[in-house]
């Protein structure tokens, strides 16, 4: 089972998903894709469902307000964005050890690290976006290390205590340099 989790919106690009879906299910065929949410766009991604035959292998599910229990349900989570800010919606994936597939736009890169916690893909393409699937897809014990190591990566550098330090070391290196005649603006993240 493959899950998205994003509002129906151009910039999430779910079509992406559904476009790599007709090669997914070729090469795996009791693989099922869920995009969770709703939006503007789901009519259209209904329509692109049905053309492409896909209506016993993709279904819209719609908003859940439960979705953190459900993630332990998906093998693998997707992101197929054009744009993103950080990618939550990834941290909670990787909060429950899901494997994931995601494409490199915005801050996305920030949070999974090809290889070892996900697999990026480039934003705005089926075929490299089927192909990561595909090949995770086929091997559980890669999801498995994948989704244990995102976990970890959570842990260590995501949690609420962290980010409330590095949110409260920004503030006194603004109040520092004020105090000291300089720039209020704080220097770029490391």
């Amino acid at each position: 089972v493959v899950g998205n989790i994003a509002a129906l919106v151009d910039h999430k690009g779910q079509r992406y998903l559904i476009d790599a879906a007709p090669a997914i299910v070729r090469a795996r065929p009791d693989t099922h894709i869920l995009i969770f949410g709703e939006g503007e766009l789901r009519p259209a991604l209904q329509r692109q469902i049905r053309s492409l035959g896909l209506d016993h292998h993709v279904k819209l599910v719609g908003f859940r307000p439960d979705i953190l229990s459900l993630l332990g349900g998906l093998d693998i989570f997707v992101m197929s964005s054009l744009t993103e800010g950080l990618g939550t919606s990834i941290l909670d994936a990787m909060a429950a050890s899901r494997a994931v597939v995601a494409t490199t736009a915005g801050g996305i890169p920030e949070v999974v690290v090809h290889g070892e916690t996900g697999l990026l893909v480039p934003p705005g393409q089926a075929a490299p976006l089927a192909d990561a699937i595909i090949a995770l897809v086929g091997d559980p014990a890669r999801r498995a290390a994948l989704g244990q190591a995102g976990l970890a990566r959570v842990r260590e550098h995501f949690t609420v205590d962290r980010m409330v330090d590095q949110t409260l070391d920004v503030y006194a290196r603004v109040v520092d340099r004020r105090r000291a005649g300089g720039t209020a603006n704080p220097p770029a993240p490391a």
